[in-house]
């Protein structure tokens, strides 16, 4: 898991309505639309649970530490959606353990290595890794009207890329993959190989002028070179960091997706309240 900095989230608490209103213009789906979409699941028909599902959101001290604003952060994206939510007044054991005797739903935590939600009564546990890959592709198949029979390309056979994947193939994507470590993708095709056929690509600047529709899903600051960029290409970026430049974005506009905390956390809460 790519370790956030305060930087990459001080500014989503203040601009989630704008995020919002953008992601609608992009999908036709809000913030919790898209991230129903991730499960199959109609937003509409889980009001009421979600108004009544509380989640505590615990500070974890271990290794570097505790970044600035993050659980503050998660709680607000929560708050947004409509849960109920909870910063644990202490970290660690003692903020689990609290939320336990509460009778929190469910804890939402990160160290060094794993961002997580726990339902408490179900023992489920979601990893914002795959939450993350599984609502990127959603809202790339949103933005195709039916991402079936598309050919997509995902940079990037990591677990958020291998989560886009499985949701792409239940879409009815073609995929074609592509790593710097060329093994990557070789293991990650020959793993999911029981579905479709999915294609490997060793050449970065081919597979880009062959695809219209991308998943970025690498840790690169540069996977997607300005002149890759098609007209018509769309970028559903879960990345971090986001792997166009500031002129990529502007060339692709409202054609790319991307976010560093919001989807993929929408995408948990609703898989821990399902």
């Amino acid at each position: 898991m790519t370790r956030l900095k305060n930087s990459d989230i001080c500014h989503i608490s203040s601009g989630l309505e704008i995020y919002n209103q953008k992601l609608q213009s992009q999908t036709g789906r809000t913030l919790l639309g898209i991230a129903c979409h991730s499960s199959g699941v109609n937003g509409v028909t889980l009001k009421h649970r979600i108004e009544s599902f509380s989640v505590h959101v615990v500070p974890v001290t271990t290794g570097q530490g505790l970044i600035s604003d993050f659980c503050e952060t998660v709680a607000a994206i929560l708050t947004f959606l409509g849960f109920k939510v909870m910063i644990s007044d202490y970290p660690d054991v003692t903020g689990i353990a609290g939320a336990f005797e509460n009778g929190a739903d469910a804890i939402m935590m990160a160290d060094d290595h794993r961002f997580v939600g726990i339902n408490l009564k179900t023992r489920c546990v979601v990893d914002n890794s795959e939450a993350t890959g599984r609502v990127y592709a959603a809202a790339l198949d949103l933005v195709a009207k039916g991402i079936k029979n598309c050919d997509v390309l995902v940079l990037g056979c990591g677990p958020v890329g291998e989560a886009a994947v499985r949701t792409l193939l239940s879409f009815g994507a073609s995929v074609t993959l592509y790593d710097i470590r060329l093994s990557a993708a070789q293991l990650l095709g020959e793993k999911l190989s029981d579905g479709p056929d999915i294609a490997v690509e060793t050449d970065i600047d081919r597979a880009l002028s062959n695809h219209g529709y991308i998943i970025e899903a690498t840790p690169s600051a540069d996977s997607i070179p300005d002149k890759g960029i098609s007209e018509h290409m769309v970028v559903a970026a879960p990345g971090v960091p986001l792997g166009v430049s500031d002129k990529g974005c502007q060339i692709l506009g409202d054609r790319l997706i991307y976010d560093t905390l919001e989807l993929g956390v929408a995408a948990m809460a609703i898989s821990l309240l399902l």
